[in-house]
């Protein structure tokens, strides 16, 4: 199954809309996973070089915390962040679950010493959001959301496998407010395009 989905304003909890679509497509092709399981797989945010740069100049710089990867394509001008899949339930046939990351993302300020350590990545399939735990906190905050143009797909394998993709994921008001103060910097902004998103992982059904 694919399903591709165009550009729309930013998804609460992936809109009416987007759940029709897949239920009828669901629908058509049998019934969706039950108690999904997700077992393994990996997640990448591309972040435009334009964005680092921007980062750079305000002595901002982004780290994979272990055992998170980077690494930079000069071709597409980016520099991606990958993430492996640690568990969670998501679905993509339905919109459904949250997809948990290991590793971290960790930024410095090298102006002035102070770093601020993200931990507990997942994508929220429920509100269609990027999440994570910032200092501080207990509970995950909302980092971006997901919009422009998605996809997904799903292989029976084995393994099985889904995969879900967007071109763009959007800053949060609330996570930019959070990082201009644990950084003592003015440069995160409510909406800044961080780049797309990808994740292919494995699913078992129970």
């Amino acid at each position: 199954m694919h399903i591709s989905i165009g550009r729309r304003a930013r998804l609460t909890a992936l809109g009416a809309g987007l759940i029709s679509a897949a239920a009828i497509a669901v629908s058509a092709s049998g019934p969706a996973l039950a108690d999904t399981a997700d077992t393994g797989g990996s997640a990448s945010l591309s972040v435009p070089v334009a964005v680092v740069v921007g980062l750079a100049h305000a002595n901002i710089v982004v780290l994979p915390g272990t055992p998170a990867t980077s690494s930079f394509d000069p071709a597409a001008g980016t520099y991606t962040f990958t993430n492996p899949v640690t568990g969670g339930n998501a679905e993509v046939g339905n919109f459904y679950g949250v997809l948990k990351m290991g590793g971290s993302l960790v930024l410095f300020n090298g102006s002035n010493g102070k770093s601020v350590n993200i931990t507990a990545l997942q994508l929220n399939f429920f509100n269609a959001t990027l999440q994570g735990i910032l200092p501080g906190n207990t509970k995950v905050t909302t980092l971006g959301y997901v919009r422009g143009v998605m996809s997904t797909s799903s292989d029976p394998g084995p393994p099985a496998t889904e995969t879900f993709s967007t071109d763009e994921i959007d800053l949060s008001l609330k996570a930019a407010q959070a990082l201009n103060t644990d950084l003592a910097s003015k440069v995160f902004k409510r909406g800044t395009d961080l780049g797309s998103f990808t994740t292919t992982f494995d699913v078992t059904v129970s």
